[in-house]
């Protein structure tokens, strides 16, 4: 329950930042990159929101999608704080790849629980 209220919490701050990334440098600045990193950060974003909403309401691909949510956002933002762009700040940089590896770590590490609890 409360993995699945901060990955809603995670995706909302994190798409607040790609859209205005999208907005601000992407369209209005005309950067091509910047437009594209906006892009797949709002997708990541949406990742987190429906793997959140999937954990609320006990999907059975619930674990499935919040292990490729937490793969993508790890790799998203590791590679968009990279120079010489640097589309990513630390703040940023520390909630999506952060999360992503704490969410990655509890989510591969409850498989254990679950099968000691089915056959002990």
């Amino acid at each position: 329950m409360i993995l699945a209220i901060l990955n809603i919490l995670v995706a909302l701050l994190l798409g607040f930042g790609a859209v205005q990334e999208v907005i601000v440098p992407g369209i209005l600045g005309g950067r091509v990159q910047a437009l594209i990193i906006g892009l797949i950060g709002a997708a990541v974003s949406v990742l987190f929101l429906i793997s959140g909403i999937a954990m609320l309401r006990k999907a059975p691909n619930a674990r499935r999608l919040a292990i490729i949510t937490s793969i993508l956002s790890v790799l998203f933002h590791v590679y968009a704080a990279l120079p010489p762009h640097r589309n990513v700040g630390p703040p940023a940089l520390i909630i999506g790849a952060g999360y992503g590896l704490v969410l990655l770590i509890i989510t591969l590490a409850s498989k254990g629980e679950r099968a000691a609890a089915a056959t002990g």
